[in-house]
């Protein structure tokens, strides 16, 4: 039986995920999905009478295998289409990209939505405060419902003016994570616990001798990063001596990809 609304999501440290969950519980007859390597096999919704992306920016735009799965997402063109973007700062080009992707399926992104969340990327910049963490954390839910609301009743926005449009083009045309993997490298903390090969979405992190290795199918979402329970996973420098992030209304388990079910 085919559901009224179809929320995919990715997420490396939860908030997608606690985003995609808040949205799914304010809306009648929904389900999530999450984009993750078990999940590339769907290739079409035509079904669903409204479909969503939930996502953080990376790079001023999508996070590539979200923007994949979208280009080869088969979809009625008759469906309502919205988008929710998750970031410290701004959701810049990732609205554009959606909206490009669907006019060439004969659709168009119907609404876009922000919300303020704590930031992970700490190779391109300091996190915020913890002020602005716990802020935003708390401030979340609420938004969801509201942003749900508007969802339930099929409201439409234009797209935001970019207004550095050549800058954020050629941030994310830099962005290629599957070349980062040699970034990442394990201290002596590690206990061989594997959590950071469960939480990644591209299934890229495996062990040998009872320590993580990372293959070439990187997505920069760092989860394996600020999941690890006992932080011994550092990319580059820039992460020694920092704190780790994820949601913390989310257990790690959520977050194990194998433990999905299937769609």
């Amino acid at each position: 039986m085919a559901v009224n609304t179809t929320i995919y999501y990715f997420s490396g440290t939860g908030n997608s995920l606690k985003i995609a969950e808040d949205l799914s519980t304010n809306m009648r007859d929904s389900k999530i999905v999450r984009v993750a390597y078990n999940t590339l096999h769907i290739t079409a919704d035509e079904d669903s009478a409204k479909i969503g992306f939930v996502f953080p920016v990376y790079f001023r735009g999508l996070p590539r295998m979200l923007e994949g799965f979208i280009k080869k997402l088969k979809v009625n063109s008759n469906a309502y289409f919205f988008a929710v973007a998750n970031f410290g700062s701004s959701a810049a080009l990732s609205f554009q990209q959606i909206d490009g992707i669907l006019k060439e399926k004969g659709a168009g992104l119907n609404a876009n939505f922000s919300v303020f969340m704590p930031g992970n990327m700490w190779f391109m910049y300091y996190p915020h405060p913890e002020k602005d963490f716990s802020e935003r954390i708390e401030e979340e839910p609420g938004k969801c419902k509201i942003i749900a609301g508007k969802i339930n009743c099929k409201s439409e926005n234009p797209l935001p003016i970019l207004e550095k449009l050549e800058e954020d083009k050629k941030m994310y045309n830099a962005f290629i994570p599957s070349t980062v993997s040699n970034n990442f490298w394990v201290n002596e903390k590690c206990t061989g616990c594997a959590v950071c090969s469960k939480v990644c979405p591209a299934k890229n992190v495996y062990f040998i001798d009872g320590r993580p290795v990372w293959k070439k199918n990187c997505e920069q979402c760092l989860a394996c990063l600020h999941w690890c329970p006992v932080g011994a996973i550092e990319y580059k420098q820039d992460s020694i001596g920092r704190k780790r992030y994820h949601n913390p209304l989310i257990h790690s388990r959520k977050m194990f990809v194998d433990s999905l079910k299937k769609k």
